[in-house]
């Protein structure tokens, strides 16, 4: 969970908002398809079903959120700097606490503010602060776990990802159906090097990899990033 991240949430939530609602029109390289008025109107209705789950304290289903006519940003940041990280809601992984939502937000929300602003023409990276966990979130939790369900297959070969800025090393392996996340440096059969945050974007499928450095086949690489949603 990422309780002291929270004053990354509030101050990206307000850059998002800025970002969208100044440039409505400009296309969301990530999303295509999308403007940032469509990005928003997303982030939007996804703050406000995590703050319908954490609410409703209920982590055997998922609780139906009422019609959204409101802006949801205050709305999550007061939902989640209130709530008890402890306290059960559902969500996708094995972690049914509200430190799930916690964590989810204040990445989601920084990969979007980076969409919105990458789509307006500014290069504003992710807040270094938490540049390491949003790392670890989408290694650890989103090449596993999918709100459409479990990943059934993973590559074969392994992956090594070492960050260059701040001490975070992984070895991800499989049996095919079965994934081992291990935080260590070792040899694997392809690695990707680089900051933290370059990492993060690259595995989330932005930026196109720029500031990492890749070894070994690039299309075993491709099928770790595939994994995440």
């Amino acid at each position: 969970m990422s309780i002291d991240h929270l004053p990354v949430l509030e101050k990206d939530i307000g850059v998002l908002q800025i970002a969208c609602t100044n440039n409505p029109e400009a296309p969301v390289s990530a999303c295509p398809g999308w403007n940032n008025a469509d990005l928003y109107n997303h982030v939007n209705s996804v703050w406000h079903f995590a703050a319908t789950q954490v609410l409703a304290c209920n982590p055997e289903k998922p609780t139906r959120p009422e019609t959204l006519d409101y802006d949801a940003g205050s709305e999550i940041y007061e939902t989640l700097a209130s709530c008890d990280p402890h306290q059960p809601a559902w969500n996708w992984s094995p972690d049914l606490t509200c430190g799930f939502w916690i964590r989810r937000m204040v990445h989601e929300t920084a990969i979007h503010r980076w969409d919105a602003e990458n789509a307006i023409g500014k290069q504003a990276g992710i807040d270094s602060s938490i540049s390491l966990d949003t790392l670890a979130e989408v290694i650890e939790v989103a090449m596993q776990f999918h709100v459409s369900g479990l990943v059934a297959e993973f590559p074969k070969g392994s992956l090594h990802v070492h960050c260059t800025d701040v001490e975070g090393e992984w070895l991800l392996t499989s049996s095919g159906s079965d994934l081992v996340v291990v935080r260590e440096h070792a040899k694997a059969d392809v690695a990707a090097r680089g900051t933290a945050a370059d990492l993060a974007l690259w595995l989330w499928h932005r930026g196109e990899g720029e500031g990492v450095e890749f070894f070994g086949d690039q299309t075993l690489l491709d099928s770790w990033a595939s994994l995440v949603p």
